[in-house]
């Protein structure tokens, strides 16, 4: 049996804290995961639907050999990069330090003599 499927009193007040903040922990990342899917799709929605749009050419030239076309995914691709750091950064700032102490409390109980399973 699962702690989540136990009735609330049953749960001493240990695993109801880890229950806790493994809950936290999976919203945290949740919301990450979320933010950086709506990145990804407006940098590849934009250009989609900028060819779209009639009176707009992308191959209209800016400067020189580059086009609108080729500035919009320039910008696009370097979103991408942009998200991915940004979401790498964000896991390694909110998520990796919960999860060290969750491995650090697991560590600890299965040490005790009480908390290990025969």
């Amino acid at each position: 049996m699962y702690i989540q499927d136990r009735p609330p009193g049953s749960r001493t007040l240990e695993a109801a804290t880890h229950h806790l903040a493994l809950e936290h922990l999976r919203r945290t990342s949740g919301r990450l995961r979320v933010r950086l899917l709506v990145l990804n799709l407006a940098a590849a929605g934009v250009p989609l639907l900028l060819d779209l749009v009639p009176g707009i050419d992308l191959a209209t030239p800016v400067s020189g050999p580059f086009t609108l076309g080729l500035l919009v995914l320039g910008t696009a691709a370097l979103t991408l990069v942009v998200a991915a750091l940004w979401y790498e950064r964000a896991c390694r700032v909110h998520c990796d330090p919960r999860a060290e102490e969750l491995r650090g409390r697991a560590a600890a109980s299965e040490s005790a003599p009480w908390g290990r399973r025969p």
